[in-house]
Order: C-alpha cells, then structure tokens, then sequence
C-alpha cells in the first residue's frame, strides 16, 4: 500500500504471528511483488472496483429515471426534482433506498425548490439493480458519494415486508 495511487482497499489481513516476521518474509513478499503486475504497477481501469457499477447504472438510470429527473440529473425544474447535488440523493442512505423501493408522494423540497409530483415504488428492480442506480446517481451529476451495496438494499427491503 502507497500513497502513490487513489482507489479502494478492500481489506488489509495479517494472519502470520508477528514474531516471527522478519527479513524473511520481507524479502518473500518482494519476490511475489515481482511476480504480480498489479501490485507493482497498479491499473486504475481494472482496479476500479464501481467501474462495471457505474455503466449499469447509467444503463438503468436512463431506463428508469432519466424521463422525469433528465439524462443529466437537474430534473425538468417544475414537476420532478434534480438528483444533481441533491441533499436527497448525498444524504440519508436509508432514507434514498426506501425512497426508491417505496416510492414517494406529498411535497418535499430539494435544493430550496418545492416539489409536490409522486414518484412510483420501484421495489420490483432486483436489489443490484437499485444498488447500481443508487450508485451511479451518488457518483454522478456532480454528486461525491459513497457506493450503495445491493445487502444494504436487502435489508431494508426486508424491514418494509
């Protein structure tokens, strides 16, 4: 691990005893260092663990969602709501996926703007199908916000059955 790349860590484990490593491993761990080109040179493409997420998402989100909150996430400014820089969609992951499996009707206000257009429950797109949208929307249209998994969805699925 460096400084040197951005990305993800999945899990960093040491399951040796700690006194008993040494130069030994150390020079072992250089050896397969040499041996594994993703360690010694890191890809950002095949290391970017949301890269195949994102394109499904992005599928999905123009099948699903694009003709009310547009194809670049501002909403049409009257009826439906923007996702761009929402504090609806960077907020409360909770709140966002039973958003989507519930759906929503009454006023709301996003960005300042009154809103008071019903969105329909999507609660019959699989689990990773609402995880990549979520994601996608999260990442995107200015957003900077962490991955939705599909577990996360499924247990909040399970909470409102």
């Amino acid at each position: 691990m460096n400084d040197s790349e951005k990305g993800k860590i999945w899990r960093v484990m040491f399951k040796g005893d700690k006194k008993k490593f040494g130069t030994s491993q150390l020079a072992g761990m250089a050896a397969r260092k040499l041996t594994s080109p993703n360690v010694k040179s890191p890809d950002f493409d095949k290391d970017n663990l949301m890269k195949g997420q994102l394109v499904a998402g992005a599928k999905l989100y123009n099948t699903y969602c694009a003709s009310c909150h547009q194809q670049n996430g501002k909403g049409d400014g009257t009826r439906f709501p923007p996702v761009a820089e929402s504090e609806w969609v960077n907020g409360d992951r909770r709140k966002l996926i039973e958003l989507v499996l519930n759906g929503l009707s009454g006023p709301i206000t996003v960005k300042g703007v009154g809103y008071n257009e019903a969105m329909p429950p999507h609660g019959y797109l699989k689990d990773t199908e609402i995880a990549q949208i979520l994601t996608y929307v999260r990442s995107s249209f200015g957003n900077n916000s962490s991955a939705i998994t599909p577990n996360e969805v499924s247990r909040y699925r399970a909470r409102r059955q």
